[in-house]
């Protein structure tokens, strides 16, 4: 179950709470002056959250290994071009429109 507590709250029932978390899979947000600060979630939620970080980075990494190295001057470089080739094409449909 999701719970909200405060800062002093965790501070004063700590070891109660943790047991909530481990025995009853709750999750707690910790927050200070309703700004939220920290969760707290039982150790199995947490590793799957790692487990799910590295598998989406291992797909990331897979995608980068196939992209060829471009300098970051080149890569601008086409960016603007093709920006200007888009504001181009724009600018001919507009005035086909306008004919």
């Amino acid at each position: 179950m999701k719970k909200e507590i405060s800062a002093s709250e965790l501070h004063q029932r700590l070891g109660e709470l943790l047991d909530g978390v481990y025995h009853n899979g709750d999750r707690l947000i910790v927050k200070r002056a309703d700004t939220p600060l920290a969760a707290i979630v039982p150790i199995e939620a947490y590793e799957e959250m790692l487990q799910q970080r590295e598998q989406a980075f291992s797909v990331l990494d897979r995608i980068w290994e196939k992209v060829p190295a471009v300098s970051e001057e080149e890569a601008h470089a086409d960016i603007e071009q093709a920006i200007a080739e888009a504001r181009a094409e724009k600018i001919h449909e507009k005035s086909k429109l306008s004919s």
